[in-house]
Parts: C-alpha cells; structure tokens; sequence
C-alpha cells in the first residue's frame, strides 16, 4: 500500500497523466480502494481506477480484457475524479464499494446507494455524480498520511474482533496483552455488541 500509493502520487502530480488504472486482485479491492481515497489528495482533481477480474485468463470466457477497457474508459472520461473501482460494467466509488460475492461477476456493490454509474458500450453513464471533492480537513490529513508514508513510519497494528452470540472480552484481553495498537469490532445489528465483548 505504502508504495502503490506513493507511486499513484507521483502519477497524479504530473500534468501529463490523466489518470490511473490500477489492477488489483478481488479480495483486497475495496480496503486499498478505500486507503487510496484517504490518503491521495490529488484524486480529487484526477480518477484512480482500481480494475480486478473474477475469471482468470485461462477461463472460457475471462472478464478482465472488458474490465480493462471499462477502466480505461472511466479514466479517460472528462470530469472524472476520485478513487473508483470498475467491474462488470458498474462504477463504484471507493467510500461505499464492498465485494459481496466470492465466484459472481458482479462480485461488487455499493449497498442501498447504489453504484456511481456503469460502462456501457466505452462510455460511462453516471447515475449519481463522481465522488464529491473532499475537504480542506480531509486534504491536510491525506497531506499528513502521504508524509508519514513518505518517511516510513510504523503502521499501528489493528485487528478485527467480531461480536456474536456468547462471544466474550477474552480476545480482546489476548490481544490488548500482545501490544495492539487498536481494535476494530464487527459488530451485529444495528453496531450493537455483546455485553461481555463491550465490557
């Protein structure tokens, strides 16, 4: 992440690049999708398209050679900005984009918001709007990433603990014993937790 985003940076400083496309595997897209969109200020003026494909080349009938020119497609539209992930022909801002099935071409969605727009025929229909410009406060915090990124700084070590029926504070003791820096909880309903995991 460190390097693909300082590479992007680098890319979208210079006048003469238009965008980037970046290829990436399926698991991963939407958590890179999502940094890139927090750390690259100078998306705002310029797309970073991340492309992936479900079908290897090797497949009958592999989706990435379409997900390819739909990505180039997106990064060649005039306006275009934002961190934006391309795949089966939908347009999926980086804020709201989750991979939602592991074998379906259409592996990606938005949820209720639904995709930003969709490739049809080489040419991007928008149903909502690029990804809105981001703040000054936002700008001065990816400034701020990009910097510490720049210099090498330690990633603060973050796990993920789930709440569910009879789940317990105990992984969380473990790994407040072993050094974590911060937790993040997968929590159930409406981000309601297990009283003993809150606890």
């Amino acid at each position: 992440w460190r390097a693909l985003a300082l590479r992007c940076e680098v890319a979208l400083a210079d006048p003469g690049v238009r965008a980037v496309v970046v290829t990436h595997g399926t698991d991963t897209l939407e958590e890179t999708a999502w940094f890139l969109h927090r750390v690259l200020a100078g998306a705002r003026d310029k797309p970073v398209v991340l492309v992936s494909a479900m079908r290897p080349a090797t497949a009958l009938a592999p989706d990435g050679p379409q997900n390819l020119l739909d990505a180039v497609a997106v990064a060649a539209t005039p306006g275009a900005r934002g961190v934006v992930a391309v795949a089966a022909g939908e347009l999926h801002g980086a804020q709201r984009v989750q991979k939602v099935h592991p074998y379906r071409l259409n592996a990606f969605a938005s949820g209720e918001a639904g995709p930003l727009g969709w490739v049809e025929e080489g040419r991007v229909r928008l149903a909502t709007g690029w990804p809105a410009a981001e703040s000054s406060e936002s700008l001065v915090e990816a400034h701020a990433a990009l910097e510490a990124l720049r210099n090498g700084a330690e990633w603060p070590r973050v796990e993920v603990v789930v709440s569910h029926a009879g789940a317990s504070g105990r992984m969380v003791d473990l790994l407040v014993a072993d050094g974590v820096h911060g937790l993040a909880v997968a929590a159930t309903g409406n981000g309601t937790l297990h009283h003993q995991l809150q606890a």
